[in-house]
């Protein structure tokens, strides 16, 4: 079994026998991350495996969408202001590429 980057060591203890493992750490998240275009039930959807090899060609896959209402901190209105953010890929995570992806705060860039 390939070394992952965690791994879960365990003692097991089996019929009367004792013996040491070490597992890789595996997760599986579930859940409806289609915002609402999927219409199957959660249990009948198919697993997509996510690795680091394909990591980036399944984000960009998915497109994982936020929609956000935040306070405008550029005026002092105390106006809000409603975000949309798409991650196709992960240095769309970054601060400079999430800045790019809100009109606000690239008009305030183009005025530096």
């Amino acid at each position: 079994m390939p070394k992952a980057r965690i791994n879960l060591k365990l003692d097991l203890h089996t019929g009367g026998a004792q013996k040491k493992t070490e597992l890789p750490l595996k997760l599986l998240v579930a859940g409806d991350f289609s915002h609402g275009a999927e219409t199957a039930l959660l249990s009948e959807r198919v697993k997509t495996d996510v690795n680091k090899n394909n990591f980036n060609s399944v984000l960009s896959e998915y497109s994982p969408k936020v929609n956000l209402t935040v306070v405008n901190t550029l005026v002092a209105d105390g106006s809000e202001e409603n975000i949309s953010l798409v991650f196709r890929d992960m240095k769309d995570f970054t601060p400079e590429e999430v800045a790019r992806q809100i009109p606000q705060l690239k008009s305030h860039a183009g005025d530096a």
